[in-house]
């Protein structure tokens, strides 16, 4: 076993030196390497260009492992050291090419034994490494005031359009793209929510990609008291329509299954037991406060939709095992609010009309689970 490690080390130190080689033709390649820090672990993805095969290996002296990913090269500068933070279990991450067709990815850890898992992920294919700190998972999250999540006031608010840049989401009847229309509603549902008295920041605010991951973590440094990720719905029966709302869950039927799978970036045969551990890892704690977030959120939307666009089908509040939702800190909804695939409704999703009642309903939903939390706080002292 030493002799093993020894040679493994070797192979560990050696693998760099083939930075200066020249890249066979057919490989894939590391599109980028990204760190995020969480209450209980460190997050490491690794983005490909193209699904590929890989391997981890672990060593000590010092405690560290390594992910090999076959037929794929790493250039600059996803060959230079990331750091990881104070108090993360991960000191640094670095990249290199340990043989002409096999790239390296190495996280040199602080010696805690607090243990790590790996899987990837679809569309864009990347892999995931969490590093475990040791921290039992908070039961109450601190905010930005140093209060208690359940004695606060709901103040802050984290707003997710959904998709963007490379990604157009769905696109629907009339080349109507689903990031497109997200943006606008966000747009509306900023102004709304700051009338209302809220602090109000945004994943994005023009049409740029953002990866799912860092979607969260923006929510999670932020310390919001709500993520609210907006998005637009689609269906092959070009009949279907109606909005609904989503909290994250193991449980889901077979509509939401695809709903999940197509917002995932994966298909519904992808959503592994792997993702559904990953779900019930955020479930307990924060599960009641969005369960009421969500139905509230609900409520509002069809109320107001309703007004303007008659026919707005209700589809109800839904559980799922959606990835922007996974690593959520507070109360964390995802809001379909039209099927782009309808041919009605994709013309009324483009109109700012729609963007203004849509939004006027999801600030009233947010609203409503102010004032019902804030009863709730006081019934409690």
């Amino acid at each position: 076993m030493k002799r093993r490690r020894l040679i493994a080390g070797w192979i560990l130190l050696s693998g760099f030196v083939l930075v200066a080689a020249t890249r066979p033709d057919g490989l894939g390649q590391v599109e980028e390497i990204r760190l995020f820090d969480h209450e209980t672990h460190t997050r490491v993805v690794i983005e490909l260009s193209r699904e590929a095969q890989y391997e981890i290996h672990e060593l000590s002296n010092p405690p560290r492992f390594y992910i090999d990913i076959e037929d794929t090269w790493i250039e600059a500068p996803n060959r230079e050291p990331l750091a990881g933070t104070k108090d993360s279990p991960v000191r640094t991450v670095r990249g290199g090419q340990n043989m002409l067709k096999r790239a390296r990815v190495v996280m040199e850890l602080d010696g805690r034994d607090a243990g790590h898992r790996v899987f990837h992920l679809q569309k864009p294919f990347r892999i995931v490494a969490d590093v475990f700190n040791g921290k039992p998972a908070p039961k109450q999250v601190k905010s930005y005031g140093g209060e208690d999540f359940d004695s606060r006031p709901v103040r802050r608010i984290v707003i997710d359009p959904g998709h963007g840049g490379k990604d157009p989401g769905a696109i629907g009847s009339g080349r109507v793209q689903e990031k497109k229309v997200v943006l606008e509603i966000s747009k509306e549902l900023r102004k709304q929510l700051e009338r209302a008295g809220f602090e109000v920041f945004m994943t994005r605010e023009k049409d740029v990609f953002i990866s799912l991951e860092k979607r969260t973590a923006i929510a999670n440094k932020l310390h919001a008291d709500v993520f609210l990720s907006i998005h637009a719905n689609a269906s092959p029966d070009k009949r279907t329509h109606g909005v609904e709302t989503y909290l994250l869950d193991t449980r889901y039927d077979r509509q939401t299954a695809r709903v999940a799978a197509r917002e995932n970036g994966t298909t519904v045969g992808q959503l592994s037991e792997l993702q559904k551990i990953l779900a019930s890892l955020r479930l307990g704690y924060n599960e009641r406060f969005a369960a009421r977030l969500a139905q509230s959120v609900q409520t509002s939307l069809l109320g107001s939709l309703g007004k303007k666009f008659r026919g707005t089908r209700n589809l109800g509040v839904k559980r799922g095992p959606f990835l922007v939702l996974f690593q959520a800190n507070m109360p964390a909804v995802l809001v379909e609010v039209g099927f782009v695939s309808n041919r009605n409704e994709a013309r009324n999703l483009k109109t700012p009309g729609f963007a203004r009642a849509a939004a006027r309903g999801i600030a009233g939903g947010i609203v409503g689970y102010r004032e019902h939390h804030a009863r709730s706080v006081v019934a409690e002292r």
